[in-house]
Protein backbone atom coordinates (compact mmCIF):
# COMPACT_ATOMS: atom_id res chain seq x y z
CA UNK A 1 0.00 0.00 0.00
CA UNK A 2 1.77 3.41 -1.00
CA UNK A 3 2.16 5.94 1.76
CA UNK A 4 -0.43 9.16 1.37
CA UNK A 5 1.41 11.87 -0.11
CA UNK A 6 0.64 13.92 3.30
CA UNK A 7 2.61 11.88 5.09
CA UNK A 8 6.18 13.00 3.20
CA UNK A 9 5.87 16.75 4.73
CA UNK A 10 6.03 15.27 8.41
CA UNK A 11 9.20 14.39 8.78
CA UNK A 12 10.13 18.30 7.71
CA UNK A 13 8.02 19.67 9.80
CA UNK A 14 9.29 17.46 12.78
CA UNK A 15 13.00 18.66 11.88
CA UNK A 16 11.74 22.57 11.22
CA UNK A 17 10.44 22.94 15.06
CA UNK A 18 13.64 21.03 16.34
CA UNK A 19 16.24 23.18 14.45
CA UNK A 20 13.64 26.44 14.61
CA UNK A 21 13.90 25.20 18.64
CA UNK A 22 18.04 25.56 18.37
CA UNK A 23 18.03 29.08 16.49
CA UNK A 24 15.28 30.28 19.32
CA UNK A 25 17.30 28.93 22.47
CA UNK A 26 20.34 30.54 20.71
CA UNK A 27 18.82 33.91 20.17
CA UNK A 28 17.12 33.52 24.02
CA UNK A 29 20.56 33.33 25.43
CA UNK A 30 23.19 35.71 23.27
CA UNK A 31 23.41 39.05 24.20
CA UNK A 32 24.47 40.26 20.43
CA UNK A 33 21.44 39.36 18.72
CA UNK A 34 22.30 41.57 16.05
CA UNK A 35 26.02 39.71 15.31
CA UNK A 36 24.16 36.63 15.58
CA UNK A 37 21.49 37.63 13.04
CA UNK A 38 24.17 38.80 10.80
CA UNK A 39 25.93 35.20 11.08
CA UNK A 40 22.83 33.31 10.48
CA UNK A 41 22.58 35.20 7.37
CA UNK A 42 25.70 34.50 5.96
CA UNK A 43 25.54 30.99 7.13
CA UNK A 44 22.24 30.46 4.73
CA UNK A 45 24.15 32.63 2.17
CA UNK A 46 26.73 30.13 2.17
CA UNK A 47 24.20 27.44 1.89
CA UNK A 48 22.33 28.45 -1.56
CA UNK A 49 25.49 29.33 -3.00
CA UNK A 50 26.28 25.20 -2.63
CA UNK A 51 22.91 24.31 -3.05
CA UNK A 52 23.06 26.46 -6.81
CA UNK A 53 25.76 24.24 -8.27
CA UNK A 54 24.63 20.93 -6.23
CA UNK A 55 20.83 20.88 -6.76
CA UNK A 56 20.12 23.58 -9.42
CA UNK A 57 23.01 23.05 -11.66
CA UNK A 58 24.19 19.18 -11.37
CA UNK A 59 20.80 17.56 -9.33
CA UNK A 60 22.89 15.76 -6.76
CA UNK A 61 19.45 15.17 -4.97
CA UNK A 62 15.49 15.84 -5.05
CA UNK A 63 13.72 16.61 -2.10
CA UNK A 64 9.81 15.48 -1.92
CA UNK A 65 8.31 17.25 0.92
CA UNK A 66 4.81 17.02 -0.78
CA UNK A 67 3.96 20.81 0.02
CA UNK A 68 3.91 22.48 -3.59
CA UNK A 69 1.75 20.57 -6.17
CA UNK A 70 4.53 21.13 -8.90
CA UNK A 71 7.10 18.83 -8.41
CA UNK A 72 10.19 21.25 -9.56
CA UNK A 73 9.07 23.49 -7.02
CA UNK A 74 8.36 21.34 -4.25
CA UNK A 75 12.19 20.08 -4.62
CA UNK A 76 13.30 23.26 -4.23
CA UNK A 77 11.08 24.49 -1.31
CA UNK A 78 12.67 20.87 0.50
CA UNK A 79 16.31 21.95 -0.51
CA UNK A 80 15.21 25.91 1.20
CA UNK A 81 14.16 23.90 4.13
CA UNK A 82 17.29 22.31 4.65
CA UNK A 83 19.47 24.40 3.15
CA UNK A 84 17.89 27.78 4.08
CA UNK A 85 16.91 26.59 8.04
CA UNK A 86 17.85 22.75 9.41
CA UNK A 87 21.64 22.70 8.53
CA UNK A 88 22.20 26.75 9.02
CA UNK A 89 19.90 26.49 12.12
CA UNK A 90 21.83 24.08 13.63
CA UNK A 91 25.07 25.76 12.48
CA UNK A 92 24.84 28.74 14.29
CA UNK A 93 23.50 26.78 17.58
CA UNK A 94 27.37 24.45 17.26
CA UNK A 95 29.03 28.46 16.99
CA UNK A 96 26.70 29.97 19.98
CA UNK A 97 27.58 26.79 22.20
CA UNK A 98 31.08 26.92 21.05
CA UNK A 99 30.61 23.35 20.34
CA UNK A 100 34.38 21.82 19.25
CA UNK A 101 35.32 19.17 16.47
CA UNK A 102 33.71 15.91 18.47
CA UNK A 103 30.54 17.84 19.09
CA UNK A 104 30.60 19.00 15.06
CA UNK A 105 31.30 15.65 14.22
CA UNK A 106 28.36 14.35 16.32
CA UNK A 107 26.10 17.16 15.67
CA UNK A 108 26.76 17.98 11.92
CA UNK A 109 27.82 14.97 10.45
CA UNK A 110 26.81 11.91 12.16
CA UNK A 111 22.95 13.29 13.19
CA UNK A 112 22.71 14.79 9.82
CA UNK A 113 23.49 11.87 8.13
CA UNK A 114 21.33 9.34 9.92
CA UNK A 115 18.94 11.91 9.12
CA UNK A 116 19.62 11.75 5.54
CA UNK A 117 19.50 8.03 5.73
CA UNK A 118 15.92 8.12 7.54
CA UNK A 119 14.69 10.91 4.45
CA UNK A 120 15.42 8.14 2.21
CA UNK A 121 14.30 5.44 3.44
CA UNK A 122 10.95 7.26 4.18
CA UNK A 123 11.10 8.08 0.42
CA UNK A 124 10.98 11.94 1.07
CA UNK A 125 14.24 12.70 -0.25
CA UNK A 126 16.37 10.55 -3.31
CA UNK A 127 19.70 10.30 -4.36
CA UNK A 128 21.08 10.79 -8.07
CA UNK A 129 24.65 11.28 -7.59
CA UNK A 130 25.16 12.28 -3.91
CA UNK A 131 26.00 10.38 -1.47
CA UNK A 132 25.83 10.66 2.73
CA UNK A 133 29.56 10.07 3.01
CA UNK A 134 29.73 13.94 1.68
CA UNK A 135 26.82 14.79 3.96
CA UNK A 136 29.23 13.26 7.00
CA UNK A 137 32.54 15.20 5.89
CA UNK A 138 30.80 18.04 4.78
CA UNK A 139 28.63 19.79 7.49
CA UNK A 140 31.44 19.50 10.34
CA UNK A 141 33.36 21.77 7.75
CA UNK A 142 30.54 23.95 7.54
CA UNK A 143 30.01 24.00 11.05
CA UNK A 144 33.80 25.29 11.81
CA UNK A 145 33.79 27.71 9.09
CA UNK A 146 30.37 28.92 10.76
CA UNK A 147 33.07 29.57 13.89
CA UNK A 148 35.36 30.94 11.81
CA UNK A 149 33.01 33.77 10.55
CA UNK A 150 31.82 34.26 13.70
CA UNK A 151 35.59 35.41 15.17
CA UNK A 152 36.35 37.49 12.57
CA UNK A 153 32.86 39.53 12.49
CA UNK A 154 33.46 40.25 16.55
CA UNK A 155 36.83 41.99 14.89
CA UNK A 156 35.50 43.65 12.31
CA UNK A 157 37.06 42.24 10.20
CA UNK A 158 35.98 44.71 6.58
CA UNK A 159 36.01 41.71 3.93
CA UNK A 160 33.89 39.38 6.32
CA UNK A 161 31.66 42.28 6.85
CA UNK A 162 31.18 42.93 2.92
CA UNK A 163 30.71 39.55 1.99
CA UNK A 164 27.89 39.06 4.94
CA UNK A 165 26.13 42.12 4.18
CA UNK A 166 26.38 40.69 0.68
CA UNK A 167 24.78 37.11 1.66
CA UNK A 168 21.66 38.83 4.00
CA UNK A 169 20.68 40.58 0.69
CA UNK A 170 21.20 37.51 -1.43
CA UNK A 171 19.56 35.26 1.12
CA UNK A 172 16.45 38.44 0.97
CA UNK A 173 16.49 38.52 -3.31
CA UNK A 174 16.50 34.35 -3.66
CA UNK A 175 13.78 33.69 -1.38
CA UNK A 176 11.49 36.94 -3.06
CA UNK A 177 12.57 35.60 -5.95
CA UNK A 178 11.32 31.78 -5.36
CA UNK A 179 8.30 33.53 -4.03
CA UNK A 180 7.36 35.31 -6.99
CA UNK A 181 8.31 32.49 -9.48
CA UNK A 182 6.23 29.81 -7.31
CA UNK A 183 2.99 32.50 -7.77
CA UNK A 184 3.89 32.46 -11.75
CA UNK A 185 4.95 36.14 -11.31
CA UNK A 186 8.12 36.02 -12.65
CA UNK A 187 10.18 33.51 -14.72
CA UNK A 188 13.74 33.46 -16.30
CA UNK A 189 14.73 31.43 -19.21
CA UNK A 190 16.16 32.02 -22.99
CA UNK A 191 14.25 31.40 -26.31
CA UNK A 192 10.34 31.33 -26.07
CA UNK A 193 9.83 29.04 -24.02
CA UNK A 194 11.40 29.51 -20.84
CA UNK A 195 11.66 26.24 -18.62
CA UNK A 196 11.65 25.95 -14.88
CA UNK A 197 14.84 24.15 -15.10
CA UNK A 198 16.55 27.18 -16.87
CA UNK A 199 14.83 29.66 -14.78
CA UNK A 200 16.64 28.35 -10.97
CA UNK A 201 20.28 28.43 -13.14
CA UNK A 202 19.98 31.90 -14.30
CA UNK A 203 17.64 33.43 -11.11
CA UNK A 204 20.20 33.00 -8.88
CA UNK A 205 22.78 34.87 -11.41
CA UNK A 206 20.75 37.60 -11.82
CA UNK A 207 20.17 37.82 -7.36
CA UNK A 208 23.93 37.65 -7.07
CA UNK A 209 24.02 40.24 -9.94
CA UNK A 210 21.56 42.80 -7.86
CA UNK A 211 23.10 41.42 -4.54
CA UNK A 212 26.54 42.62 -5.47
CA UNK A 213 25.54 45.91 -6.46
CA UNK A 214 23.76 46.99 -3.63
CA UNK A 215 25.74 46.00 -1.31
CA UNK A 216 28.93 48.07 -3.24
CA UNK A 217 26.36 51.18 -3.13
CA UNK A 218 25.21 50.29 0.67
CA UNK A 219 29.00 50.19 1.79
CA UNK A 220 29.70 53.54 3.30
CA UNK A 221 25.92 54.93 3.52
CA UNK A 222 22.71 54.19 3.96
CA UNK A 223 20.86 57.52 2.82
CA UNK A 224 18.52 58.51 0.23
CA UNK A 225 20.54 58.55 -3.10
CA UNK A 226 21.99 55.20 -1.95
CA UNK A 227 18.54 53.85 -1.98
CA UNK A 228 17.62 55.91 -5.65
CA UNK A 229 20.87 54.54 -6.95
CA UNK A 230 20.01 50.92 -6.07
CA UNK A 231 16.16 51.27 -7.39
CA UNK A 232 17.52 52.42 -10.71
CA UNK A 233 20.33 49.92 -11.18
CA UNK A 234 17.27 47.37 -10.18
CA UNK A 235 14.67 48.91 -13.13
CA UNK A 236 18.02 48.84 -15.05
CA UNK A 237 18.72 45.48 -14.26
CA UNK A 238 15.09 44.39 -14.86
CA UNK A 239 14.64 45.87 -18.38
CA UNK A 240 18.43 44.66 -19.63
CA UNK A 241 16.88 40.71 -18.89
CA UNK A 242 13.27 41.56 -20.85
CA UNK A 243 15.11 43.29 -23.60
CA UNK A 244 17.11 40.06 -24.09
CA UNK A 245 14.18 38.10 -23.91
CA UNK A 246 15.62 36.73 -20.13
CA UNK A 247 12.70 36.95 -18.15
CA UNK A 248 8.69 37.20 -18.63
CA UNK A 249 6.77 38.80 -15.74
CA UNK A 250 3.24 39.39 -14.90
CA UNK A 251 3.31 42.04 -12.17
CA UNK A 252 0.84 45.10 -11.51
CA UNK A 253 3.44 48.30 -11.50
CA UNK A 254 1.90 49.28 -8.06
CA UNK A 255 2.94 45.78 -7.00
CA UNK A 256 6.36 46.16 -8.40
CA UNK A 257 7.53 48.88 -7.34
CA UNK A 258 6.08 48.10 -3.53
CA UNK A 259 8.16 45.12 -3.09
CA UNK A 260 11.53 46.61 -4.62
CA UNK A 261 10.89 50.01 -2.47
CA UNK A 262 10.69 47.80 0.93
CA UNK A 263 13.27 45.36 -0.02
CA UNK A 264 15.89 48.42 -0.57
CA UNK A 265 14.55 50.04 2.73
CA UNK A 266 15.25 46.36 4.19
CA UNK A 267 18.81 46.84 2.73
CA UNK A 268 19.64 49.73 4.06
CA UNK A 269 19.28 48.11 7.63
CA UNK A 270 21.22 45.23 6.82
CA UNK A 271 23.60 47.86 5.93
CA UNK A 272 23.48 49.81 9.71
CA UNK A 273 22.84 46.11 11.47
CA UNK A 274 26.57 45.50 9.85
CA UNK A 275 28.33 48.35 9.94
CA UNK A 276 26.31 50.45 12.39
CA UNK A 277 24.45 54.04 11.73
CA UNK A 278 26.45 56.41 9.83
CA UNK A 279 25.95 59.98 8.50
CA UNK A 280 26.57 61.90 5.18
CA UNK A 281 30.29 62.17 4.57
CA UNK A 282 31.39 60.70 7.90
CA UNK A 283 32.73 57.67 8.32
CA UNK A 284 31.13 55.01 11.27
CA UNK A 285 30.01 57.03 13.69
CA UNK A 286 27.75 54.44 15.68
CA UNK A 287 29.21 50.92 15.73
CA UNK A 288 26.90 47.88 16.67
CA UNK A 289 26.14 47.61 20.05
CA UNK A 290 24.60 44.38 21.78
CA UNK A 291 21.25 44.21 21.58
CA UNK A 292 19.10 43.23 24.83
Amino acid sequence: MRKPKKQNKIPFIIMLIIHSSLLGYSFYKTKNKKQLFTLLMADIGFAYLLEYVVLNVFHAYTYKPKIIKKNFFDNVFGAILSQGIFVPFTAVFSTFMKIGWVGKLLLGGIYFSLVELLFLKLKVYKHNWWRTIYTLILIPLYFNISDWWNILLEKKNPVVRFISLFFMILVTEANLLFLFASTRKVRFGAGKFHSWKEHFIIVPLYAITLSLFSTVTFLKQNNWSVKISVFLMTIGLDQLFKKRKLVKEKFRAADYFTVRILAIFLYGKFSDLVYGVRKTGEKEVVEEKCSK
